[in-house]
């Protein structure tokens, strides 16, 4: 396909990062809701199976665009060749085999500069496509004629009109999506229209405007609309003849789109990550048929897209997904009798907040292993909250010989649960994962301690220095830092606000002031004087325009104002942290064609998703089972943008992957705009080799941070002076580490 122009497909990154940034908090099971001691010598038989359907073989060339179900109820799969320029339909045959086809009126000669962005099999039969000039931003749609051989422009005159102007540059209507009712009527999804659905005649007239939330999907069928409410808290069914809603059942929106299907009998079914639920005609209770914490529905990386219904008894079903990591994939739903209605093997992992990867996983092994639930309790979700109560909560379970499987140490006490015994040596795990060079030695090495290993990352990032060649040299502590910051009249970086400054620094250097539980008063006031300095230099505030609070406790987090500073020579240098190629384009594309470099910050890593064994977890064979698939090439593959994977093999595939489609741009209040590209091979490769020397993972204690930075700031406010902050952070600090 025709690569988009970056000013256009910024817009749609916005977009989709909307859609990505959704809080899973409803999808989040408590302690309440588990029950993993239950006796399940006697459980009720018949549960609901994911089974995959085989997809046609495709040409490296050839990627799949939708996949359709025709009016014989059969799947046909649209995939588009690059190398020939040619769209090609795969249709199902009785015995689940395909047959290609090249369909006529895709493959017109006006449609071989333009981008096909949405599809649909109309209720009137026909079949219609949407596309884009990307050069212009002009959008049309065609539909299908003579039993496909060819294709015909359908007039709707709200798609020459412009929709929006920034600055020289305008911009046409959209079509993001499209249905057609029965009569012929089109309902438009135009991303310019915000939360709205646009209903236009057969003969292109506009006829209404549905407020919906466009975020969730939509579907029609006969006359009616199916699509959630502008609130998110329901789904409606509104007739397009009457022009009015006929129904409207309460719902609770999980992540990762949803799709929507009206049986003949009026039973409306709705599925997303949580599963497929039934709603009976004036019915008021959801019925969950199909469970998706059991399923690969509730994988982070799948999005649904379409929900169809078999012919099966009882009821069947297929979706239609994609995967982030994978492409496509189509699954059929069935009822199996004879299994349990909950699965006999009962893991419980733990997490402070929500882990991408980890939910990835589970879907994954529950998936291969039907026998197997795997409860995740991820206890503040997205939520902020004191994090001191959570974490005395789970103290007392573990010390009293209970609690989770699995626990995932970020923001925990690990140090403290290794000294009481709380953790299990995983060595035999991990040790042989690292000498097969399966996982990455470096990482593993990291948390060798006496020849035992009690915690593994499953991601990690790296927090670079960037800027000035000569800059880069001088981060080996904080001293070193102000002594190169004070030989220049220019700023050392950008401005942060003081509480990210304070924890970013904490992160780094934390050790030159606290080792073995002990903290150094002279060694703290050094510090301090020297993190004062810096906050001076760079012009740090309680508040920054450009940082939004929600990012407080991001580390290594850079602004605009740095980024621009940095490329106009305003300032020395920044700090980033680096989570996957795609965060490194804009790094990558600042330093083209300079002098300026990067360099890791003294070898150190950032890790994500720090798993350890509960020694006293009462399933220690499935609990190591588990723990050694999280790092697989089948979990690790994933890039859902949460850290670089610690899988060897995995971590090579993304520094080969080269995706030239993909553009993205950044701009500031000052009217500066700048725009980055996928990495080059040579740029990739040596990030690839900067990966593999980091050997140096830093620490991370919610609660010790938490006590170490609201003493800080008021120091560096100049509301106390040293001596105060000293002995503040010392009694605080004593306090928490004896206890």
């Amino acid at each position: 396909m025709k690569k988009r122009t970056t000013a256009y497909f910024l817009v749609l990154v916005l977009i989709v990062t909307s859609l990505l940034g959704c809080s899973r908090k409803n999808n989040i099971r408590t302690d309440e809701q588990i029950t993993p001691d239950k006796d399940t010598s006697v459980q009720e038989k018949g549960r609901y199976l994911e089974k995959k359907v085989d997809l046609p073989e495709l040409k490296k060339s050839e990627s799949i665009l939708k996949i359709l179900r025709n009016k014989e109820k059969k799947f046909e799969v649209y995939a588009y060749d690059e190398a020939k320029s040619l769209y090609n339909c795969y249709t199902q045959k009785d015995d689940m085999s395909w047959s290609r086809s090249e369909p006529g009126w895709l493959n017109q000669k006006d449609l071989k500069k333009v981008s096909l962005t949405s599809m649909c099999l109309g209720q009137d039969g026909n079949y219609y496509a949407g596309f884009t000039d990307y050069s212009t931003t002009k959008s049309f749609l065609v539909k299908s004629e003579d039993n496909g051989s060819r294709s015909k422009k359908v007039d709707l005159p709200y798609l020459l009109k412009p929709a929006k102007k920034v600055k020289k540059a305008t911009y046409y209507p959209s079509v993001n999506g499209i249905q057609v009712l029965a009569d012929g009527s089109l309902v438009l999804l135009d991303m310019w229209q915000g939360n709205n659905l646009l209903v236009f005649s057969p003969d292109g007239k506009q006829q209404d405007k549905i407020p919906a939330d466009t975020q969730k999907n939509f579907t029609v069928t006969g006359s009616t609309v199916i699509a959630a409410n502008e609130s998110d808290s329901g789904i409606f069914l509104y007739d397009t003849q009457s022009k009015s809603t006929t129904k409207t059942y309460d719902y609770t929106y999980n992540d990762n789109g949803a799709a929507y299907a009206l049986l003949d009998d009026q039973t409306l079914l709705v599925g997303d990550s949580a599963g497929i639920q039934r709603m009976i005609k004036d019915g008021t209770m959801w019925e969950k048929t199909v469970d998706g914490s059991l399923t690969s529905m509730s994988m982070p990386t799948t999005y649904i897209q379409d929900l169809f219904v078999g012919g099966e008894s009882p009821e069947d079903y297929y979706g239609v997904f994609s995967d982030s990591g994978s492409g496509f994939k189509l699954l059929h739903f069935i009822f199996d009798k004879n299994v349990s209605a909950i699965p006999s093997n009962q893991l419980t992992v733990y997490s402070l907040k929500e882990n991408k990867t980890l939910r990835q996983a589970i879907s994954l092994y529950q998936g291969e292993n039907p026998d197997t639930q795997i409860n995740y309790v991820a206890a503040m979700g997205e939520e902020e909250g004191n994090v001191s109560d959570y974490i005395k909560a789970l103290n007392t379970e573990l010390l009293a010989g209970n609690g989770a499987d699995i626990i995932l140490l970020d923001g925990l006490p690990a140090d403290s649960y290794i000294e009481k015994g709380v953790l299990a040596d995983i060595s035999d795990i991990i040790k042989p994962l690292a000498d097969s060079g399966e996982i990455l030695s470096n990482i593993a090495g990291g948390y060798e301690t006496d020849g035992k290993i009690y915690q593994m990352p499953l991601r990690f990032s790296i927090p670079v220095i960037y800027g000035k060649k000569d800059a880069l040299t001088h981060v080996s502590d904080l001293k070193d830092i102000v002594d190169y910051m004070k030989s220049s009249s220019v700023p050392y970086s950008g401005p942060l606000t003081y509480h990210q400054l304070t924890r970013s620094y904490l992160a780094l250097y934390r050790e030159e002031f606290l080792t073995d539980k002990r903290l150094s008063d002279d060694k703290f006031s050094a510090f301090l004087k020297n993190l004062k300095a810096v906050a001076e230099n760079t012009g740090a505030a309680e508040t920054m325009k450009d940082i939004n609070n929600s990012n407080k406790n991001k580390l290594f987090w850079d602004s605009t104002t740095t980024f621009f500073g940095i490329k106009n020579g305003k300032f020395q240098a920044g700090m980033t942290q680096i989570t996957n190629i795609s965060s490194s384009m804009m790094l990558f594309a600042l330093l083209k064609d300079t002098t300026l470099d990067y360099g890791s910050l003294n070898s150190t890593f950032l890790p994500s998703g720090m798993a350890g064994l509960n020694k006293s977890g009462k399933n220690q064979d499935a609990a190591k089972a588990f723990l050694k698939f999280l790092y697989s090439k089948e979990v690790q593959d994933a890039d859902l943008y949460d850290g670089f994977p610690v899988n060897g093999a995995s971590l090579k595939k993304w520094a080969e992957e080269d995706d030239k489609g993909i553009s993205i741009a950044t701009s500031d209040s000052d009217g500066n705009y700048f725009t980055a590209e996928w990495p080059g091979k040579e740029d990739r490769l040596r990030l690839y080799d900067t990966l593999q020397s980091l050997n140096k993972p830093i620490k991370i204690n919610e609660e010790l941070d938490n006590i170490l930075t609201e003493q800080i700031i008021p120091y560096l406010k100049g509301d106390i002076d040293l001596n105060q902050a000293v002995s503040a952070v010392k009694t605080k600090v004593s306090t928490y580490l004896s206890e």
